[in-house]
């Protein structure tokens, strides 16, 4: 994707593994979030912007929600599809998503949004977001008080 950030084309595509084992897992609380909060669940539809390897893909996919991963690094793609194979796994970007106007309950952001939070990208996000659909934005913070 020539807007992806010349940063985290070279390294998602390089290191898909090392990422996939090092990025931590989310708490399973967050699952109550995407039900309640974000209205996730069986007939309802929503994308992983910026999904990577899929660690919290899963996570949207365990509410029933259809679920499509947004992802521009081939190799994270590929390792997202291989790991969720029931997930819709497409390339696009968040100035480039790949679905139709208005066809989204919810989208998703995980750990990526400081690379597009522009004004570009969330007119993406709103094109594709139905009246009334949610945005959710998650960051994993390293708890400095736990060894």
């Amino acid at each position: 994707m020539s807007d992806l950030h010349p940063a985290a084309a070279t390294g998602f595509a390089s290191g898909a593994d090392t990422y996939a084992k090092g990025r931590p897992d989310y708490p399973a609380a967050l699952s109550t979030w995407l039900r309640e909060a974000l209205r996730l669940g069986p007939g309802r539809a929503v994308a992983d912007l910026g999904a990577g390897t899929g660690k919290f893909t899963g996570l949207v996919a365990a509410t029933g929600a259809d679920v499509t991963a947004v992802e521009p690094v081939d190799a994270m793609r590929a390792r997202l599809a291989a790991s969720l194979p029931g997930v819709a796994a497409l390339a696009g970007s968040a100035e480039a998503i790949p679905l139709p106007d208005g066809s989204l309950d919810a989208l998703v952001c995980v750990q990526a949004f400081h690379w597009f939070s522009t004004p570009a990208a969330l007119a993406e996000i709103r094109r594709v977001l139905k009246v009334g659909g949610r945005f959710g934005l998650v960051w994993n913070v390293r708890d400095e008080a736990a060894p």
